[in-house]
C-alpha cells in the first residue's frame, strides 16, 4: 500500500502524521509513504531526521486581510494543486491523508478530483475552516475530539483521538529518574514567551527543595530561561528544542504546557497531570476548547494566558502539586487517553484502499 501524507507548519501537524507513517510501515514491510510538504515548513528538519521522504508544493496560509494578501494564496493554491497532481502521478498513492496546515488543501483536492481516497485528520475540538471545506470532498475525517465531529457531514466521522508516537507511548526514560518531584514545561515547538517568563518564578514561589525542572524554552528564550532558573536555585534543563520528548515524559510528575491537540493527545495517553495554559491567538480559540475538555474531566487545572502571572500560577501549583490531587488528575487523564488512534487510523486507511 501506497500513501501520501500532507501537512506541515507545526509540530503539532508533523508529529501525528510521523505517528500515522509508523503504523503504517510497522505492519508491513512493503507499504510505502511519502509526505508533502513546504520547502520552508519545520517539517523538513523532523522528516529528515527520521529519513522519510519529502516532496515541496507551493502553499500559504489566508489568514489576514487585503486583495493582494487573498490573491497570493489563491494563486499559490492553485499553482499547489497543479504541483501535487505531479506528485500523484509519479507516486501514484493508494490513499492520500491530510494532517492539518494550509499544505494539506491543494494535496487531499488533487487527489479528490483524481479520484484517489481522502481522509483528514482533525485534531482540535474546535475545527479550522480549511479543514471543514475539505470534510466536504473527503471520504473520512479522523477527530480527536467527540465535539468536532457536528462540524463535518454525518457519517464521515471517526472519532479516532489523536496519534501519539511509538517512542513516546513506550514511556522509556533516558536515564534514571530523578528523586523528587519533576515538572516538564514546553510551549510547543517554538517556545513560548509567557510560560518561559511566569514559570520558573512561580516555581520560585513555592519555596519547594524537591523540584527539578526539564523546560523547552524555543531558541529565543533558552538563555534568560537558564539564569532564571540557576537565579532562583532550581535544578534545571533548558533546551531551545526537547529531542528527547520520550524520557522526558518519562521523567515528568507532572506538566506544564500549551494546550494544542499534540499536547493533550501525549499528555493523556500516558496519564500525565498538567496545567494549561492555552495559547490565546489560536484560531477560533481552539487550545482554550482542548484545554477545557481535560479540565471537565478532571485530568488538568486551565489558567487563560492573561492570568498566568507568576503569583497566580504559583497559588494554583501549590493548590495542585498534591500526590493524592496528583494522582487523581492521572486517572481523569488516562481515562481521556487514546493510544490506540495511529492504529485506527490506519486500519480505516486500509479499509479506503481496499487492502486486507
Amino acid at each position: 500500500m501506497k500513501v501520501i501524507i500532507a501537512g506541515g507548519g507545526t509540530g503539532g501537524h508533523i508529529f501525528p502524521a510521523v505517528s500515522v507513517a509508523e503504523e503504517i510501515l510497522g505492519r508491513d514491510g512493503s507499504n510505502e509513504v511519502l509526505f508533502v510538504g513546504t520547502k520552508t515548513g519545520l517539517e523538513n528538519g523532523i522528516l529528515s531526521k527520521r529519513g522519510y521522504r519529502i516532496e515541496h508544493i507551493t502553499a500559504r496560509g489566508m489568514k489576514g486581510s487585503g486583495m493582494v494578501r487573498s490573491a497570493k494564496a489563491v494563486f499559490a493554491a492553485i499553482t499547489g494543486v497543479s504541483e501535487s497532481m505531479s506528485i500523484l502521478k509519479s507516486f501514484k498513492p493508494d490513499v492520500v491523508l491530510g494532517v492539518g496546515g494550509y499544505v494539506s488543501g491543494p494535496t487531499v483536492l488533487a487527489a479528490f478530483l483524481r479520484g484517489v481516497p481522502t481522509a483528514i485528520c482533525e485534531q482540535n475540538a474546535y475545527p479550522g475552516i480549511a479543514n471543514r471545506i475539505l470534510g466536504r470532498f473527503v471520504k473520512k475525517v479522523f477527530t480527536t475530539f467527540d465535539a468536532a465531529a457536528a462540524f463535518f457531514p454525518r457519517g464521515k466521522v471517526v472519532v479516532t483521538g489523536n496519534p501519539v508516537r511509538r517512542d513516546i507511548l513506550s514511556g522509556n526514560p533516558g536515564g534514571e529518574k530523578p528523586k523528587g518531584l519533576t515538572i516538564l514545561v514546553f510551549g510547543g515547538s517554538q517556545g513560548a514567551r509567557r510560560l518561559n517568563v511566569s514559570v520558573p518564578e512561580a516555581l520560585s514561589m513555592l519555596g519547594r527543595k524537591d523540584l527539578s525542572v526539564i523546560h523547552q524554552a524555543g531558541a529565543k528564550d533558552v538563555e534568560s530561561v537558564k539564569k532564571a532558573y540557576e537565579s532562583y536555585g532550581i535544578p534545571a534543563r533548558v533546551a531551545p528544542f526537547i529531542d528527547d520528548m520520550a524520557g522526558s515524559y518519562a521523567e515528568a510528575d507532572f506538566v506544564i504546557a500549551r494546550s494544542g491537540a499534540g499536547t493533550v493527545a501525549e499528555i493523556t495517553a500516558l496519564g500525565k497531570p498538567s496545567l494549561l495554559i492555552p495559547y490565546p491567538y489560536a484560531t477560533n480559540d481552539h487550545q482554550m476548547a482542548n484545554a477545557r475538555s481535560l479540565e471537565r474531566a478532571g485530568a488538568a487545572v486551565v489558567m487563560p494566558d492573561g492570568e498566568a502571572e507568576p503569583g497566580n500560577l504559583a497559588g494554583a501549583l501549590t493548590n495542585v502539586l498534591q500526590k493524592d490531587k496528583l494522582d487523581r488528575m492521572s486517572r481523569a487523564a488516562l481515562g481521556l487517553g487514546r493510544p490506540g488512534a495511529a492504529s485506527d487510523i490506519v486500519d480505516r486507511i486500509y479499509m479506503l484502499a481496499g487492502a486486507n
